[in-house]
């Protein structure tokens, strides 16, 4: 069965790429295609039988029923289906400056209704440009299609605008999927409207804010006064940090969707006080994230220029940071914006100046110290201290000064309120492994009894190609070795290796191994070695890591001391190991909770543990 041509497209003034594209199909349909095809390429129709000539007459009829009267006057004189398929590419595709001039005018008059008509009528503009000669690049097809976006596209613009690498079939799926959004949510708004009688049946139970009978907790009363005292943690959709994994310390990105200065590096932020509630972002992703600190930054320009930003958001869980155009404006300061560059202004005078990088708008400063130092005149040094000492309490830090040589003293006091990155990203955590009676010690001695527990395998593989940690913890002192293996099988020659030097440092021999029931624990050479040496066994019951808590307990202070150093100074995780090594040692070195001397004291039997080289 032929297939039916209802909503057939007719040629006029200004569709003809859609036009030649629908005949092409039709007269393929039909099995015409070949009558619009000059002879001297079409060598395989025998253009003298009665059949070719009945079709010749059918595809010139095809053609001339899909245009409009004033396209039918130039192929009246056409005598086969190819002439009159010329004539209409002719007059269709002319050069002319009343042609361009019209297609020039519909491309910077573009503006958004729907956005399904639009990108239809996006398609066709780029269709013309290429047909009078004058293409459209992805990046212009790009900039075209979010210049004629409306208001309420503005926010999904500005994500775009700042994605790298950011293609013109991505952005079309990304403002489809915007559209199709709003109109469930108006569907499910009118549900809801229709449903309201229905819902206001008086409610029987609690309410989740202020625990009384009668309501729920989104028609707590409570509840809406005390967001209106900026009691309950703030939530805003400012769409930000798309771009920032590329951006470095020193660089600021502006966007005209973020409605507060943000930033993730902690240096940056002076007379930093925590908020009593954090404040809600909604960030590209969908993930809503909080801002735990606010505070001032100041910004010392390439020019020289310094620049004060106040109430700025400390967001520690995203990369980079971001200059409000909102904000400023509250300020008086107005943005322009042109091709290479945003300046603000601030009256006549010109504030500062961001230049375009890509598709992004970057305000480059100089170094963090020197911008510090434009502001403030502060002390940080606990912020050193903590950060070198792999971000301990400062409660261990008081203890660790009666019970250490070589320990940095700090002069200013450390506010309870303080914010350190490092932690914020570090120790955030599931549950705790139960301690109970753990806690105490079970062993009568160094080395009477030994914890051994595997870490990883880790996301990130070392430049030595490890990916596993195996730790050793000595029940007595919590003293803690720690190597790295590229598999799980080398856990019985890190165990060799710990045992030649913790026996030849305190002299005395290893009793106990606790492990769990690991294949890299039980197996026959493992063992055989344990059994060589007189070593006892301990496993644990299977699927009950909490009998081995001790070791659970250690690898998990390890990897977020690591994990904290490491987000604190902002290096590359494959030197994961590297951090979890300092950590080792450092923990080695300050008190614990079962001991009055530190671990290195015990084990090494020293008066004191030294930090001078730290």
């Amino acid at each position: 069965m032929s297939p039916s041509y209802a909503d057939t497209v007719k040629l006029v003034e200004d569709n003809y790429g859609h036009w030649e594209f629908d005949m092409r199909m039709k007269l393929s349909c039909k099995g015409l295609l070949a009558h619009i095809i000059k002879p001297e390429f079409d060598t395989l129709s025998d253009r003298s039988t009665v059949q070719w000539k009945t079709d010749e007459l059918k595809a010139r009829g095809v053609i001339a029923g899909d245009v409009s009267l004033i396209y039918q006057v130039y192929i009246r004189g056409a005598t086969t289906a190819a002439e009159s398929w010329r004539m209409l590419e002719e007059q269709s595709n002319r050069n002319t400056l009343k042609n361009r001039l019209l297609i020039t005018k519909k491309l910077h008059n573009f503006k958004m209704e729907r956005f399904a008509v639009h990108v239809d009528q996006f398609k066709e503009i780029v269709l013309q440009m290429e047909t009078i000669g004058e293409p459209l690049d992805e990046t212009r097809q790009l900039v075209l299609l979010l210049g004629s976006l409306t208001d309420e596209y503005r926010m999904i613009s500005t994500v775009l605008e700042n994605t790298p690498k950011m293609t013109l079939a991505y952005a079309i799926q990304a403002l489809s999927g915007v559209e199709a959004s709003d109109e469930s949510s108006t569907g499910q708004q009118k549900t809801y409207v229709a449903k309201k009688s229905y819902d206001k049946r008086r409610f029987n139970g609690k309410c989740f804010y202020c625990k009384k009978a009668g309501h729920k907790e989104t028609e707590c009363r409570k509840k809406k006064a005390d967001e209106e005292r900026g009691q309950v943690a703030r939530e805003t959709s400012d769409y930000a940090f798309t771009a920032t994994r590329a951006m470095g310390k020193a660089e600021w990105l502006v966007d005209s969707g973020a409605s507060s200065h943000m930033t993730s590096v902690r240096d940056k932020v002076v007379s930093m006080k925590k908020l009593k509630m954090p404040v809600r972002i909604t960030i590209a992703d969908g993930r809503k994230i909080d801002a735990v600190a606010m505070g001032t930054v100041g910004l010392k320009l390439m020019d020289g220029t310094s620049v004060t930003l106040s109430d700025v958001l400390y967001i520690p869980e995203v990369d980079g940071s971001l200059i409000s155009v909102a904000k400023l404006a509250e300020m008086d300061v107005v943005a322009q914006f042109s091709k290479d560059k945003c300046v603000f202004r601030y009256g006549d005078a010109t504030a500062m100046e961001a230049k375009r990088c890509g598709n992004v708008y970057k305000l480059k400063t100089v170094g963090d110290e020197v911008c510090r130092t434009a502001t403030t005149s502060r002390k940080e040094t606990w912020v050193l201290v903590h950060a070198r000492l792999g971000h301990i309490p400062f409660k261990r830090y008081e203890q660790l000064l009666t019970m250490a040589y070589g320990v940095p003293r700090i002069t200013e006091s450390v506010a309870s309120d303080d914010v350190c990155a490092g932690c914020c990203m570090g120790k955030m955590r599931a549950d705790d492994y139960p301690r109970h009676p753990e806690k105490l010690v079970k062993s009568a001695g160094v080395l009477a009894l030994v914890h051994t527990e595997v870490m990883g395998p880790m996301q990130t593989r070392t430049p030595g190609g490890c990916t596993f940690g195996v730790t050793f913890i000595d029940d007595y002192s919590r003293h803690v070795t720690v190597y790295f293996m590229k598999a799980k099988s080398g856990v019985l020659s890190k165990l060799k290796i710990y045992k030649a030097a913790m026996e030849n440092a305190t002299g005395k021999t290893i009793k106990p191994l606790r492990s769990d029931n690991g294949g890299e624990c039980t197996d026959k050479l493992f063992k055989a070695y344990l059994n060589g040496n007189g070593i006892k066994h301990e496993k644990t019951v299977p699927y009950t890591p909490q009998q081995n808590g001790l070791a659970e307990r250690m690898n998990r202070s390890l990897v977020e001391m690591a994990r904290c150093m490491l987000y604190h100074e902002g290096i590359d995780k494959k030197w994961w190991a590297e951090s979890v090594n300092t950590a080792a040692r450092i923990i080695n070195r300050i008190p614990n909770s079962v001991n009055i001397k530190t671990p290195y004291e015990i084990v090494n039997n020293s008066s004191t543990s030294r930090f001078s080289d730290l």
